[in-house]
């Protein structure tokens, strides 16, 4: 008997996620649609392949025998995917760029309608996401990165570093002395992560101990950090060509040099020919050289 593969595709998309709605929101296909995969499924197989509740979808005893053949047939036809995608001569179709909150909301909307505008035949769909993309399986054609990829079968492009620096408003520094240091700084409000170590672990390489204690106003969500530092909340890090643009804003302990990031570019080995993927590629690679000339923020 065979098996359509979209009714497998649904069926691991439903085991991954735990619900109709998520594996639909990953798949592009209504919930309706998933959910009839999944019955069309079980109908042919004879067997329960999910046990439902209010909490989601749990797999059955079956479905877990299922589900490892079904993720190698995932990777199979994602394998195909890719390689079909780059036999396409055309600089036509779509693009899937991924990228974190700063680059997905402040930088990269206005480039993509500078590229569409010369490439009116592709088409640009943007995933702003902090997490790291899968290029394997599909999630991003091109993806960028505050650090560098280290899988084996990504292409990846350093395009620069970004410079990063404490910074304050105005306000919130009036009527407070200025910090004398980098362990000063736990006198006053500082913006952190919650989740997210990388302060703390930036801190230690410095020679500084902080805990999440240390951060008074704590969110993972990079733009939350932005309009911290702007409002007048306290002190927060962020990059230098961001906050040179923002009125009121000033660098505290300007003379303390911090880590900067790495901004890298990176698509799957078997894109990279790709035309329209190569295009989007080398757009970026010379625009972003320079990634806050577009930004009005």
């Amino acid at each position: 008997m065979r098996y359509s593969w979209d009714l497998i595709r649904s069926f691991h998309a439903v085991a991954e996620t735990g619900s109709l709605s998520a594996a639909s929101r990953r798949q592009g296909l209504t919930q309706p649609t998933v959910g009839r995969h999944i019955d069309l499924l079980e109908a042919e197989l004879k067997v329960p392949l999910f046990t439902r509740s209010r909490d989601g979808m749990a797999l059955t005893q079956k479905g877990v025998d299922l589900f490892a053949a079904a993720q190698e047939v995932g990777e199979t036809a994602a394998v195909f995917e890719r390689l079909a995608g780059g036999l396409d001569e055309g600089i036509a179709g779509t693009v899937r760029i991924s990228a974190n909150d700063i680059f997905g909301v402040l930088i990269l909307p206005g480039l993509i309608g500078e590229f569409i505008a010369a490439n009116p035949s592709v088409d640009v769909e943007l995933v702003v996401s902090n997490d790291a993309s899968n290029l394997s399986k599909r999630d991003a054609d091109v993806a960028i990165r505050m650090f560098r990829p280290t899988q084996n079968d990504l292409i990846a492009r350093k395009i620069t570093q970004l410079p990063l620096g404490l910074f304050a408003h105005q306000s919130y520094l009036a009527n407070r002395p200025d910090p004398a240091s980098f362990e000063d700084l736990r006198n006053f409000v500082t913006v952190g992560y919650d989740r997210d170590p990388s302060l703390i672990e930036a801190a230690r390489m410095m020679g500084a101990d902080f805990t999440p204690s240390d951060f008074k106003l704590r969110t993972d969500n990079i733009l939350s950090h932005i309009w911290a530092i702007r409002s007048g909340a306290g002190i927060g890090v962020t990059h230098l060509g961001l906050a040179e643009r923002w009125e009121g804003v000033t660098r505290v302990l300007p003379d303390l040099a911090l880590p900067g990031l790495d901004l890298w570019l990176a698509c799957h080995a078997d894109v990279r020919y790709n035309k329209r993927v190569r295009a989007v590629m080398d757009f970026l690679a010379e625009r972003l050289k320079n990634p806050y000339a577009t930004c009005d923020i």
